[in-house]
């Protein structure tokens, strides 16, 4: 580890970090190097969707714990009951019926809010809580009540403990449905900036939300691995941020010499 490799990472990470409201946090993994540093990678954001990660997290643990009968099939039009957004679930027949892993695959994979909310019913806010402590992410608050009464996970987390998130959702030993789906996101992710499918194999989920961006990943490259956090709030043009996002990223990259095979991302608003 040289120390113009970190020099001229963190100058990214200040670039990045120019406007209020932004945040950032690398782990960088070598043969023979650990490195990680981040800015303001402490402080608490708007958690939004990647609240998804220990809720799908928690339901495989429940299947697997025989609460949930991995046999059984849900109907569409009882998931699309309380929706209230489009859902990709609106594209499949009336009568089709989903299984518990196909709906952990669609609310991560889609980022589908009406999956998301049957998965939360079924294992409670309680037991997501408990998925968060069970990995590590103590500072993630969940409002537990809004959680209940809404039908969704509202809560607050850090860039630090967004890359412990992913990196327990992406272990595909204990949690295969999770990280399946985080393979077969069908967005794209605002960190690869400039890739397409010839460049790396994408593999995310997204979403956004006004003034929020997030973009949370695994990069594989052919020296090691490289974990990537960027959280946002009060942001005044996110496809801007996420730009910025990418940008840094790519600085990041080339100041270590790396060369990106893969990236497995979560990407929320």
């Amino acid at each position: 580890m040289s120390n113009l490799c970190i020099s001229e990472t963190l100058r990214a990470f200040m670039a990045y970090a120019c406007e209020a409201g932004r945040s950032s946090y690398f782990e960088i993994e070598l043969p023979q190097t650990h490195w990680a540093s981040g800015v303001a990678e402490d402080e608490m954001r708007p958690a939004a969707s990647l609240l998804k990660l220990p809720l799908a997290m928690a339901a495989e643990a429940a299947m697997t714990a025989g609460h949930i009968d991995s046999s059984g099939s849900i109907p569409i039009d009882l998931l699309l009951r309380d929706a209230d957004a489009p859902s990709i679930l609106e594209r499949l027949d009336s009568d089709h019926r989903l299984s518990p892993r196909e709906i952990i695959g669609i609310a991560i994979s889609a980022s589908d809010g009406p999956c998301a909310r049957w998965l939360l019913r079924t294992v409670g806010s309680q037991s997501v809580a408990e998925t968060l402590d069970a990995i590590g992410c103590r500072q993630t608050k969940i409002e537990a009540a809004m959680a209940d009464d809404a039908g969704s996970l509202v809560g607050e987390t850090t860039c630090r403990e967004a890359v412990g998130m992913l990196r327990a959702a992406a272990d595909s030993a204990r949690y295969p449905c999770t990280a399946n789906a985080l393979r077969r996101s069908i967005r794209n992710s605002r960190i690869p900036l400039g890739a397409n499918d010839l460049d790396v194999q994408i593999l995310h989920k997204t979403g956004s939300l006004t003034g929020v961006a997030h973009d949370v990943a695994l990069l594989e490259c052919v020296e090691g691995r490289v974990w990537a956090a960027f959280l946002t709030e009060q942001q005044h043009d996110t496809l801007i941020t996420g730009y910025a996002m990418g940008i840094c990223t790519r600085h990041v990259l080339q100041a270590w010499g790396l060369a990106v095979q893969r990236t497995s991302s979560a990407v929320e608003g």
